[in-house]
């Protein structure tokens, strides 16, 4: 059973693909916000998956991957498949 909507069902599986370590997607990588994983953050704890929009979930796919990679804007941004310029203006957007 999943507990949302189809809407989240994607965004979920979008998530773990970008954020995956591994070639295979495991239940971690599905709930990281506790329902199975651990959060990286409290204020990411305090998100549900079920109250992402996809600007929330991009900011803390941006923030992950930039303390993933100790601030390297260019590791980022190649891990996220976005060009650093793309990165940057997203940075700048959300202020981040």
């Amino acid at each position: 059973p999943w507990p949302g909507n189809v809407r989240e069902l994607e965004h979920a599986i979008e998530r773990a693909v970008i954020m995956c370590q591994s070639a295979t997607i495991q239940p971690e990588d599905l709930f990281p916000q506790g329902r199975v994983g651990g959060a990286d953050s409290k204020a990411e704890e305090e998100l549900q998956l079920d109250d992402y929009n996809l600007e929330e979930m991009e900011k803390v796919l941006i923030r992950k991957a930039l303390r993933k990679h100790n601030g390297n804007v260019t590791y980022a941004a190649r891990e996220l498949g976005l060009t650093r310029s793309s990165l940057y203006r997203r940075l700048e957007r959300y202020g981040i």
